[in-house]
């Protein structure tokens, strides 16, 4: 990051930042950290340059509601998966939880980091920041606000603000990108390619930080090599599905 935009702006935009997002400097990170990071010389302000950039027009919630809604599709919640993981009966399993808790742990657990998140509604707010998600690098506990409003186009006389907390206990949402945490995964990682009848995806299954985009291209990738492989074809990407 000091390569790319000098010792002033990472110390103003970057360096406490990513010690309250991840308890760690800069410098204890692995590149990729940074990279994620635009950095543009022009007046484009937006994070990501895709062409195209939407959400669900109904939501997340909505989206998921209508995956589930499937008659060869039974949904428990309030189950942790070592507790049921004998009980359920299946040809693939697909598992998106942490991969080192699949295996007990065997080698020692890899580090994640977690959120804690502070909501507020503000009644006769018409808008409480002039943009969906503001960051706070220097200033408060909290790493950045989001004002939903923004993102969902809706028209109301309040507005809804999350404050976002990063903490190291509770539930895992970001794996930790540091070499030695890497190294860790790969021995959990070797294990996992040794099950043939279990696909592991996701951030904290494939201990990776995703994008939503990377995340949802990833769960179709894995996807794809699941019905070949149950359907008796070579997954993509295979020396005999290139052949092919």
């Amino acid at each position: 990051m000091l390569n790319r935009v000098g010792r002033d702006l990472c110390d103003r935009l970057f360096r406490g930042y990513t010690r309250k997002q991840w308890g760690l400097d800069l410098s204890a990170l692995a590149p990729s950290v940074a990279r994620r990071i635009p950095v543009r010389t022009g007046d484009d302000d937006r994070y990501f340059t895709d062409r195209h950039q939407a959400l669900p027009s109904e939501g997340y919630a909505r989206m998921f509601e209508r995956m589930l809604d499937h008659p060869g599709i039974s949904v428990a919640t309030g189950c942790e998966f070592d507790a049921c993981r004998g009980e359920i009966a299946y040809r693939h399993l697909v598992y998106t939880g942490p991969i080192d808790r699949y295996f007990g742990g065997c080698h020692g657990p890899l580090p994640y980091r977690s959120l804690s998140f502070e909501f507020e509604h503000l009644e006769g707010v018409r808008w409480y920041q002039p943009v969906g998600t503001v960051n706070y690098p220097n200033e408060h506990a909290y790493t950045r606000i989001t004002e939903f409003k923004h993102l969902v186009r809706q028209e109301h006389p309040g507005t809804t603000i999350v404050r976002e907390y990063p903490q190291a206990a509770g539930d895992p949402y970001y794996p930790i990108p540091r070499p030695e945490n890497e190294a860790l995964y790969q021995r959990y990682r070797a294990l996992a390619d040794g099950l043939p009848d279990v696909t592991f995806v996701g951030r904290l299954a494939q201990y990776r930080y995703y994008n939503m985009d990377q995340a949802t291209g990833a769960a179709m990738t894995a996807a794809s090599r699941v019905v070949a492989t149950l359907s008796g074809r070579s997954p993509p990407g295979t020396a005999e599905s290139d052949r092919g």
